[in-house]
């Protein structure tokens, strides 16, 4: 009798349940009902385990995100306030009102604490401590005359987002005789990030939880590592470009992109210069002053100065990236730069790469300055962000083991003595095959992944992210969990 009861009961609730099941997501599509990327891979033969989550906290993460926003615009007005009122007084109150922000945004994620909602949570601590260093760029480096031209949208985008720099829309402009529309330039961003958040949504499907994580073999665990770093550069990519494009459009403010197409890079000072350069810009024109101070004619260019600048547009970016790490004056004078030599590898392999500067012949090579100083600086700029993500992590799941740091400092040695090889014995790494280059390059991030990837495995974060896809994806579900043993069980 009861054991009928039971059944009952359960056929009942399945049949109410059934009648107020939502047949359309979120976002108004209606509803599968199965996972297809499941279903493909079930056919495939690989083995597929579904497990329930929670639901994403989607109120919450709407309420935080308002907050932010709201303390981000707060801020920057309270920044402007000081800068035009208090900072011109003295240089006192200039270090004073640098040092009194800086504190605040890097208080913030200490001072809220923890949602729940780890990527906004993530995104806190990284934004505060990436814009307490450009108050001091704004304050301090930047000239008066340069704030003075900005309004409050480009004030507010100099301290929180990632604009292009007004002499590079400057060069490009002279370049080309015209002015390209910002939020035209921000909206043809939309097609890379969409690609980007499909890629991202793939790679859920193959980031093991900690359960699964703890009990597999060593080499599938670096395997699985390597695939939630590619997910993590998605995630970066998608989340840091798609909300800059949107900044941009909304204030008219033409942004850069975040990444350069790491993966398509064939050396490891390639790959770290393509990767998150809103960070790295920063601390190379911050904390080893870095900045430039140029000045553009006003008058409209002739034919060879539109050649001359369009020459200088592509340098640009060579040229930000190659001082980044400070290793660049150290080449040898007959040697290739690492952009031109990806060039070179790309062209003679047809490989469609990022394009570069193509290498100009000099009729006085420079004098390479010595290499120990700027090897120290370069591996002193990984630990800095190595220190960066540790407080991050802290800041997002509670827990700071040291392992990212020690992830970016042998990142930083490896940089340095690819740089040295390179330097020192040019002609034998022109005759490195570029497949074993690449090889090189990804067997060693193979090596070391897990200890940047640890911490997010353990506290779930990525899993967390998987209940929010399950929000947006249009499948109807009876878990919101599911792992694809890809690299076998």
């Amino acid at each position: 009798m009861v054991e009928f009861l039971d059944k009952a009961s359960e056929l009942a609730a399945d049949t109410l349940g059934s009648l107020f099941k939502p047949k359309y997501s979120k976002l108004g599509f209606p509803l599968l009902n199965s996972d297809p990327v499941l279903d493909a891979a079930r056919w495939a033969g690989f083995e597929v385990v579904e497990y329930d989550l929670p639901p994403y906290p989607l109120r919450t993460a709407g309420i935080i995100a308002i907050r932010m926003m709201s303390f981000m615009f707060f801020t920057s007005f309270v920044a402007r306030l000081l800068y035009y009122h208090v900072a011109t007084k003295s240089q006192v109150l200039r270090y004073g009102c640098v040092g009194g922000l800086s504190a605040v945004l890097l208080a913030w994620p200490i001072v809220t604490g923890m949602s729940g909602c780890m990527m906004l949570d993530f995104w806190r601590p990284a934004l505060g401590f990436r814009s307490s260093l450009l108050v001091y760029d704004i304050f301090v480096i930047r000239t008066r005359q340069e704030i003075d031209s900005w309004n409050f949208a480009r004030f507010f985008c100099g301290l929180w987002a990632f604009p292009k720099e007004e002499d590079d829309i400057e060069e490009r402009t002279k370049a080309e005789g015209f002015k390209r529309n910002a939020r035209i330039e921000n909206a043809k961003g939309y097609p890379k990030v969409l690609v980007e958040g499909i890629i991202f949504l793939l790679t859920l499907y193959i980031i093991p939880p900690y359960e699964i994580a703890k009990d597999l073999p060593q080499l599938k665990y670096h395997l699985y590592c390597d695939a939630l770093g590619v997910s993590i550069l998605m995630a970066l990519a998608l989340f840091g470009d798609g909300l800059l494009k949107g900044l941009g459009i909304i204030f008219n403010v033409e942004m850069q992109d975040m990444f350069e197409s790491p993966l398509s890079t064939i050396n490891i000072r390639l790959f770290w210069s393509h990767w998150n350069r809103a960070i790295a810009s920063v601390f190379h024109r911050v904390i080893f002053g870095g900045h430039k101070n140029k000045k553009v004619s006003n008058n409209g260019p002739t034919k060879s100065q539109q050649i001359a600048a369009s020459k200088r547009v592509r340098e640009l970016a060579q040229a930000k990236r190659k001082t980044y790490d400070h290793l660049s004056e150290t080449e040898a004078e007959h040697s290739k730069t690492d952009d031109e030599e990806h060039d070179r590898r790309a062209k003679k392999n047809g490989l469609k790469m990022t394009p570069t500067k193509p290498a100009q012949p000099q009729a006085k090579p420079a004098k390479r300055s010595p290499f120990l100083p700027k090897a120290v600086a370069a591996v002193v700029t990984f630990a800095a962000s190595g220190i960066f993500h540790e407080h991050i992590t802290y800041s997002t799941m509670g827990q700071a083991d040291g392992m990212n740091f020690l992830f970016f400092v042998l990142n930083g040695l490896a940089t340095v003595a690819s740089t040295w090889f390179r330097r020192t014995y040019p002609e034998i790494n022109n005759k490195i095959p570029t497949i074993v280059a690449v090889l090189l390059l990804h067997s060693f991030f193979l090596a070391v992944v897990p200890l940047f990837c640890n911490i997010f495995i353990k506290t779930g974060f990525f899993i967390q992210m998987e209940a929010l896809k399950y929000e947006i994806l249009p499948v109807n579900f009876k878990t919101r969990g599911s792992f694809i043993y890809i690299f076998g069980k």
